[in-house]
């Protein structure tokens, strides 16, 4: 009689399941940060991840943590270098978050790709690419809550 119970050989990053959708690569983040028309895609990719985060027992508050510092920068604008440099900032404090909690490597590597996106960004399009960037960590937080995160 083989054993019929699910396997955990999953090796992205923490406490995970075979049935988790793999992380959304460099080159795509990088396309919804760039492009307006890639909306939908980026509805899909954010889903799977927010189910994926809440599979690997990342609550709402270690997200919340890097979000909240995001809303600030976005209440406040686009200003720039200032701004530039407080969303650079952000990945070492994700840094020190994933290693402290192995789930959250996952937010941290999506994250970490999204913000190169806005750093690499011809200067002129930081503004646009910044914005989706905020709509993106949003959509993850929410599908996150939606997969019933706590």
């Amino acid at each position: 009689m083989t054993d019929q119970r699910p396997s955990n050989s999953y090796q992205g990053g923490g406490r995970g399941r075979d049935d988790v959708a793999p992380l959304p690569t460099a080159e795509k983040i990088k396309s919804f940060m760039a492009r307006d028309d890639s909306a939908a895609d980026m509805v899909h990719e954010t889903e799977a991840l927010g189910r994926r985060l809440q599979q690997n027992y990342v609550t709402t508050s270690q997200i919340r943590n890097a979000y909240g510092s995001m809303k600030k920068m976005e209440m406040a604008g686009w200003e720039g270098d200032k701004t530039l440099r407080q969303l650079l900032l952000m990945k070492p404090r994700l840094a020190y978050a994933a290693s402290r909690q192995k789930g959250v490597g996952d937010l941290k590597t999506v994250l970490s790709h999204a913000i190169d996106a806005v750093a690499e960004a011809p200067e002129a399009q930081r503004p646009a690419r910044f914005e989706r960037f905020c709509q993106f960590f949003e959509a993850i937080l929410a599908y996150h809550k939606a997969a019933g995160g706590k």
